[in-house]
């Protein structure tokens, strides 16, 4: 249904278009792409700035309301009979939203791009995000070892920090939450509000002392890139990464990760567990089978047990 209602929707669009009145007055055409692809982005890519967000959210915000879809379309009809919107007026709405709609998909492929061009230029990107350029202040009493990095700080992240902290180690948290960040700070923790898988963000935490980088949120696509980029930095650090589903075990292994832990795989396991106990499972068989399971899942993971021991 989803897929019917588009078809029409871009049938009754071009439907309504006049190339004639394109052509008889395309200046009417030309400003009202100008102001819905270059002034709606600049004023939204402002005001996501001003309300302390990243570049990258940003940047995303701003190209993707550089468009204009169907509400539009009523806003202009209700012109029309208000007789605020002349005729021309409407073709130049149908054909702005005709090229914004198609451009939309392109436009947004840049945000990656142009986040690696600002970060190219510290001055400009330290500007941008003055959050993600807070300094974070280190004890340097406490032996690199008692160093670690966690990214994400959801009930997995939340969970991994306390543990961490019951044992003398004292995390910082690298956070993509803007609120989250915020209560962190007032709260007394160490923690650097940006994307993981940019360069300077992982410097600010802290990177190049640290002895563990935990990835405990979602998404492998990030997640790969941050991996990359800490080894690169610190080529020594232990990396435990979480992945959503068994498929992406394997691509953040090859990324450098010595440890990574399926949401889909431990729930197999979990699930296993508990029917081998109601069977009357012995301990031992338990472990046994635990064992077998998880070679099963993680096909890889003797490969990565052998290369951690030796």
């Amino acid at each position: 249904m989803r897929d019917a209602f588009a078809v029409m929707f871009f049938l009754s669009v071009g439907m309504l278009f006049d190339p004639r009145q394109l052509l008889a007055s395309p200046w009417i055409t030309i400003v009202t792409l100008a102001i819905v692809m270059i002034g709606k982005p600049l004023a939204a890519l402002a005001i996501v700035m001003l309300l302390g967000y990243s570049s990258r959210i940003a940047l995303g915000v701003a190209i993707a309301l550089a468009q204009i879809g169907e509400f539009s379309f009523l806003l202009a009809a209700l012109g029309r009979q208000l007789g605020v919107l002349p005729e021309e007026a409407m073709n130049a709405v149908v054909a702005t939203a005709i090229v914004s709609i198609m451009m939309s998909p392109v436009l947004y492929r840049t945000v990656g791009p142009l986040e690696a061009l600002l970060e190219r230029r510290p001055r400009v990107w330290r500007w941008l995000n003055p959050e993600a350029a807070a300094e974070v202040s280190f004890d340097e009493t406490r032996r690199p070892s008692h160093r670690a990095i966690v990214v994400g700080y959801g009930p997995i992240g939340q969970a991994v920090a306390r543990l961490l902290r019951e044992r003398g180690i004292e995390p910082t948290i690298v956070e993509m939450n803007l609120d989250t960040y915020r209560g962190l700070r007032r709260e007394g923790h160490r923690a650097v509000y940006g994307d993981a898988n940019q360069r300077e963000v992982l410097e600010q935490a802290g990177i190049t002392a640290a002895t563990s980088l935990i990835l405990s949120a979602s998404g492998s696509a990030g997640a790969v890139e941050a991996i990359r980029m800490a080894r690169e930095i610190n080529p020594g650090i232990q990396v435990i990464a979480r992945a959503d589903y068994l498929g992406q075990t394997e691509s953040l292994r090859k990324a450098g990760a010595d440890q990574v832990f399926s949401g889909e795989g431990e729930v197999a396991l979990a699930i296993t567990d508990s029917i081998l106990r109601q069977l009357g499972t012995t301990p031992g068989q338990l472990d046994e089978e635990r064992l077998r399971i998880r070679r099963e899942l993680f096909h890889s993971e003797r490969e990565t047990d052998e290369r951690l021991d030796g």
